[in-house]
């Protein structure tokens, strides 16, 4: 195996962008893990992000833009989890069995009829922040900040919701408001990640950083602050190692992600 020297890439704007895409991308979704792992809504990002890559494959059929079909899917699939998960219709673990079955269905039919887009497909599937455009990094940079304004402006709605959502109903939060926004915010950083880390592994990045904080954390505002950390911790190791082995920046990530979280765990 030949190793790469990652300095080499950072000689390129494509070098630049992807590492600023992959940074982005792990800050905004350890940010936003912090409500799914207290919300223990785990599977919510792999749900999402197989929705999202559904339509991925809706507009390379089309000829439209994949990010923005993407997100409409993943809003939609976001808004049926929240609407039937508060009228208790339909228990929240099975809406997402539905949702991610139904979407790869939807892919793989898509896709069938859109064979010669099926390498971009791919670049979703699995990640390709080398392709990263400023227009991605603009709407990446966009989801940063709203997803940090939210915490900003409903920083103990959102604590209180997370933690009981019978208390913060009592104080005179609306709770369907706060839930509601969360979930079109988590759709919306799926679908923008997906480009980075791809739509099979964005979920790690909700998932992992979030819960190895967890365990170092003794108050609300650490877990935020060492979720954050690990994010940015795993996307930019993980990115610098995918150039230096030539591996798929979303499994790179994950690696890394994994190792942060095995040395939580033995803490």
């Amino acid at each position: 195996m030949e190793l790469t020297n990652p300095l080499t890439y950072l000689q390129y704007g494509f070098g630049i962008k992807a590492v600023i895409s992959a940074i982005l991308t792990g800050i905004t979704c350890s940010a936003v893990g912090t409500y799914v792992i207290l919300r223990k809504m785990a599977f919510i990002g792999a749900g999402l992000s197989h929705v999202a890559f559904a339509g991925v494959a809706f507009g390379l059929l089309v000829g439209s833009s994949p990010i923005l079909w993407a997100f409409l899917f993943s809003a939609a699939a976001g808004i049926a989890l929240w609407y039937f998960s508060s009228k208790k219709a339909v228990h929240y673990d099975v809406t997402i069995g539905v949702l991610f079955a139904v979407s790869m269905g939807l892919a793989v039919v898509f896709l069938s009829f859109s064979s010669s887009y099926g390498s971009e497909a791919l670049s979703y599937l699995f990640g390709s922040p080398l392709s990263a455009s400023t227009l991605d990094l603009i709407l990446l940079s966009t989801a940063t900040l709203l997803t940090f304004l939210f915490y900003l402006f409903f920083w103990r709605e959102v604590y209180i919701v997370t933690f009981s959502k019978d208390i913060a109903k009592a104080s005179g939060y609306n709770v369907e408001l706060i839930t509601f926004s969360a979930t079109i915010l988590i759709s919306l950083v799926v679908t923008l990640s997906i480009k980075a880390v791809g739509a099979l592994l964005v979920f790690s990045l909700l998932v992992m950083p979030a819960a190895s904080a967890y365990r170092f954390s003794r108050s609300y505002g650490e877990f935020f602050f060492f979720s954050v950390t690990f994010g940015f911790t795993s996307s930019f190791l993980g990115i610098l190692l995918s150039f230096t082995l030539d591996i798929p920046s979303g499994a790179a990530i994950t690696l890394i992600s994994f190792l942060i979280f095995l040395l939580s765990a033995i803490k």
